[in-house]
């Protein structure tokens, strides 16, 4: 669906944000994770959920990574019931 100049140019880019050469290798890959799991990107979960186990991040450490994206959906979830709710008073 995408072509594949535009779909290369997206896969040297993410090449080029994780090996940023400002975090570590599990530490780029945990807030990747982070990110896909507190938007619910399925495809990018599994990606980097198979990425950390080859570079060797735990089980824990990704169990920590997917509660704080659940604290940041629920955060989320919450402000918008708030927010609606003060809208209607």
């Amino acid at each position: 669906m995408i072509p594949p100049k535009q779909n290369e140019a997206f896969e040297k880019f993410l090449e080029t944000v994780k090996d940023n050469g400002v975090l570590e290798a599990d530490t780029t890959t945990l807030v990747f994770l982070g990110a896909a799991l507190a938007i619910r990107c399925r495809h990018c979960a599994e990606r980097f959920i198979g990425y950390a186990k080859t570079i060797g991040v735990s089980d824990e450490q990704m169990g920590a990574v997917a509660a704080i994206a659940m604290c940041v959906r629920a955060g989320s979830a919450r402000a918008l019931a708030f927010e609606i709710a003060e809208a209607q008073d």
